[in-house]
C-alpha cells in the first residue's frame, strides 16, 4: 500500500498521470519529476534527488525518531541493531524555516525524512485565520523545491493536554481548520511532493483535572490526511492492546488510511524483551504499515544503544520484518 503509492510518486512526469495508493483521496494530483536534467552531474542534491527517486518503503517499515545529527545516529543505530531504515523522524518548530540539511542527510541514507513540525508558542485560531500564511507559502515552496518526497505531521499528539494545540488551550475544531488552511497552502503552492501524516496520541482517558480524547474527534478527514501515525510507548507490564487497542479501533472506525506506529519505545525492566517482541508481532497482526522508534532518553530511557537487553530482542525483533 504504502510502497505502492510511493513507487508510484518517484515516476517520470510523463509515465504518471496520476497517484495511486494513498494519495489519490487528497487535494494532491502529482507530483514534481526528479529528472537527470534538473540535476547537475557529481552535486550532492543529484545524488540526493536520485536516490530519493529510487527509494520506496517495504511493509512493515522500520523508522527512527532522534535529533540533528542524523546521520551519524541513523548508522549507530544500524550497526547496532541490524534494522534497515527506511524512515527518520526527527522535530522542527514551525516557526522556523524548512531544515533541507536535515531532510537531505536522510534521503542520503535512503530513508524518507518525516518533518514533526510543531506549532510552539503559536495562536492556532491565528493560523485558521490566515495571520501565517505567507510563512506558510514559503515554507511550502521551500520543500517543493526540495523535490524529494517529504512527510510532514503538524502538530503531533493534539488529542492529549501537554501541548498547547490540544485542550484546553486549542479546541479540535480549530485544529481541523489550521490543518486544513497549511495543508491547502501547501496544494496552492504545487508542493505535491508531501505526505500528510497525523499524529495522534493513543491517550484517551481522563486523568484528574487532565484529558486525552479520541482521535476521531481531531480529524481533518481523508482530503487532508495520507497517513496516520500513531504515538504510544509500553512500561513496565503494558501490551501492545494496553497502549493501542482502542485508539486503533477509534481511527478504524473512521478511516482506511494507512496506519503506522510513528512514535513508539519501551522501557527497560524484566519483561521489556518479550514487550518488544509482542510490540513487533502486533504490527504485522493488525497489518500496520511501519514502526518508529523514539530513540532518545526523555521520560524513560528509552534510547536502545548501550543497552544489551533491549537491543538484543529489538535486533531478533526487526529481523523478522521484511
Amino acid at each position: 500500500m504504502i510502497r505502492t503509492a510511493l513507487a508510484t510518486l518517484a515516476m517520470p512526469f510523463a509515465a504518471a498521470t496520476m497517484i495511486g495508493g494513498i494519495l489519490v483521496a487528497t487535494h494532491h494530483t502529482t507530483v514534481p519529476p526528479l529528472t537527470p536534467s534538473a540535476m547537475s552531474a557529481g552535486s550532492s542534491q543529484a545524488t540526493a534527488s536520485a536516490r530519493c527517486e529510487r527509494t520506496g518503503l517495504r511493509e512493515p517499515f522500520a523508522g527512527i525518531a532522534i535529533n540533528p545529527g542524523i546521520m551519524a545516529h541513523v548508522t549507530a543505530f544500524q550497526r547496532a541493531t541490524g534494522a534497515h531504515i527506511e524512515l527518520v523522524e526527527f522535530y522542527n518548530p514551525f516557526t522556523s524555516p524548512f531544515q533541507r540539511r536535515e531532510a537531505q542527510q536522510a534521503t542520503a541514507l535512503g530513508a524518507l525524512p518525516l518533518i514533526q513540525l510543531n506549532p510552539r508558542n503559536v495562536s492556532l485560531a491565528r493560523i485558521a485565520a490566515g495571520r501565517y500564511d505567507e510563512r506558510i507559502r514559503r515554507y511550502a515552496d521551500a520543500v517543493r523545491a526540495f523535490r524529494c518526497r517529504v512527510v510532514i505531521s503538524w502538530g503531533h499528539e493534539m488529542n492529549g493536554w501537554w501541548y498547547t494545540w490540544g485542550l484546553p488551550w486549542t479546541k479540535p475544531a480549530t485544529f481541523i481548520a489550521a490543518w486544513r488552511r497549511i495543508h491547502d497552502i501547501f496544494a496552492r503552492e504545487d508542493a505535491r511532493n508531501v505526505i500528510w501524516s497525523w499524529d495522534p496520541t493513543h491517550l484517551y482517558q481522563h486523568y484528574a483535572n487532565k484529558s486525552a480524547s479520541l482521535a476521531s474527534e481531531w480529524y481533518p478527514g481523508n482530503a487532508y490526511v495520507d497517513w496516520i501515525g500513531l504515538d504510544g510507548y509500553l512500561r513496565a507490564g503494558q501490551t501492545f492492546e494496553d497502549i493501542f487497542g482502542r485508539q486503533l479501533r477509534n481511527i478504524r472506525s473512521m478511516t482506511g488510511k494507512p496506519v503506522y506506529i510513528a512514535e513508539t519505545g519501551v522501557a527497560g525492566g524484566p519483561n521489556q524483551a518479550s514487550q518488544i517482541a509482542g510490540l513487533f508481532a502486533a504490527v504485522k497482526k493488525y497489518r500496520l504499515a511501519g514502526l518508529v522508534w523514539f530513540d532518545l532518553d526523555g521520560t524513560q530511557p528509552w534510547r536502545l544503544e548501550g543497552r544489551p537487553a533491549g537491543l538484543a530482542a529489538y535486533r531478533k525483533a526487526v529481523a523478522a520484518f521484511p
